[in-house]
């Protein structure tokens, strides 16, 4: 399913449409309309979820304001953590290129 190796240009976008996501404590399950797969997901990985959910984002956008996002300081939210988050959540599906 993933789209990658990724360029940090291609414009990015997570589409509720295609998952449905139901919480427990804090853990969040999302079953994905595409594949028929459900993911677990933690409190961090949902939100790069409602982050990519608002708009869409070239994956140097996602990497340089996440951790604003998640209002904490940039080197708690590195920006190799960002990208292997990212490249998680299109290995699985939940997130989508789009063209520009």
């Amino acid at each position: 399913m993933s789209a990658g190796p990724n360029n940090d240009d291609w414009v990015w976008v997570a589409n509720p449409d295609h998952y449905i996501l139901h919480e427990i404590g804090d853990t969040t399950f999302a079953f994905s309309r595409v594949s028929g797969t459900t993911h677990m997901l933690n409190l961090v990985s949902r939100a790069m979820l409602d982050y990519l959910a608002e708009h869409p984002k070239t994956l140097a956008h996602i990497i340089a304001g996440f951790a604003a996002y998640l209002e904490v300081p940039p080197e708690e939210c590195p920006s190799g953590v960002v990208r292997r988050l990212f490249g998680e959540l299109d290995e699985v599906g939940l997130v989508e290129r789009v063209e520009r």
